[in-house]
């Protein structure tokens, strides 16, 4: 099985170019959609009816759409085990996030119109596949000037300009697709650790596992009770989150926090 995330700001064209690629591949492959998003969509009842492939809709609500995401994979795969290829789509709404998994196919899609390219994070400079939209929006040398930027923030990406009224650029990324490797039954490992926030991949979690996920969270909650969150830096790190990752991935004693370390003396003095 073929794992593939497309990933792009709102807007960029993702499920536009999505289309073209999907004709490309549904006859010789097995496929399936998998459409993330906030609040609503309907994007992949439009594939599945006009593809006739299978497609499921994951609405985030409140929660990050790119936790979220990374949360569900691992049903997905593990409820489409006949099919050749998965593709997923991103909501995209967060440039510092990113659930490219490292054993699959991550492909940015990214508007030629949306800024510096030095202004992304890991949408872009994780992905495998960057496939350039709305280049025929500016002229032949600024495009240039972009493809270079890029390559600037990503020297491995393999670069293909797309157009997703026309289809151009859908049959290069269909090879990339082709050529890449199968996840077998590996644990998916995120390319990229999410922000720090509250949940197991805030506190630097990548296996793409439900359990551990959540053992991470409550060993992270326990420590978040133990120090004072004045990201103070004494412990030599530059937030509290950061030492607590630290901490759990065994890379120094919690001790190191002043605080926890005052309050294990003070136990022992009792």
């Amino acid at each position: 099985m073929k794992f593939v995330i497309f990933a792009g700001t709102p807007g960029s064209g993702k499920t536009s170019i999505i289309k073209y690629i999907v004709q490309e591949l549904k006859e010789n492959f097995k496929l399936f959609f998998a459409k993330f998003d906030c609040l609503q969509t309907s994007d992949d009842e439009r594939i599945k009816q006009e593809y006739k492939i299978p497609t499921v809709k994951k609405l985030a609500g409140e929660l990050c759409p790119d936790h979220y995401t990374a949360l569900e994979i691992p049903k997905i795969v593990k409820e489409n085990q006949d099919k050749d290829v998965i593709i997923l789509e991103t909501a995209g709404l967060c440039l510092r996030c990113s659930p490219y998994i490292k054993e699959g196919l991550g492909i940015n899609v990214l508007d030629i119109t949306s800024g510096d390219p030095s202004r992304y994070g890991p949408i872009l400079t994780q992905a495998d596949v960057v496939a350039v939209s709305k280049g025929d929006l500016i002229s032949q040398a600024e495009r240039e000037i972009f493809r270079a930027k890029i390559l600037k923030v990503n020297p491995k990406a393999k670069i293909v300009e797309v157009n997703g009224l026309t289809g151009e650029g859908a049959i290069d990324v269909a090879e990339f697709i082709k050529l890449s490797s199968h996840i077998e039954n590996k644990k998916l490992r995120l390319k990229h650790s999410m922000p720090s926030a509250v949940c197991g991949y805030c506190y630097g979690n990548k296996i793409i596992d439900e359990k551990e996920v959540h053992q991470r969270y409550l060993a992270g909650k326990e420590l978040k009770k133990l120090i004072p969150n004045l990201n103070c830096g004494k412990c030599g790190f530059k937030s509290c989150n950061e030492f607590i990752r630290a901490v759990l991935d065994k890379k120094v004693k919690k001790e190191q926090c002043p605080f926890i370390k005052q309050k294990v003396v003070t136990i022992k003095k009792l």
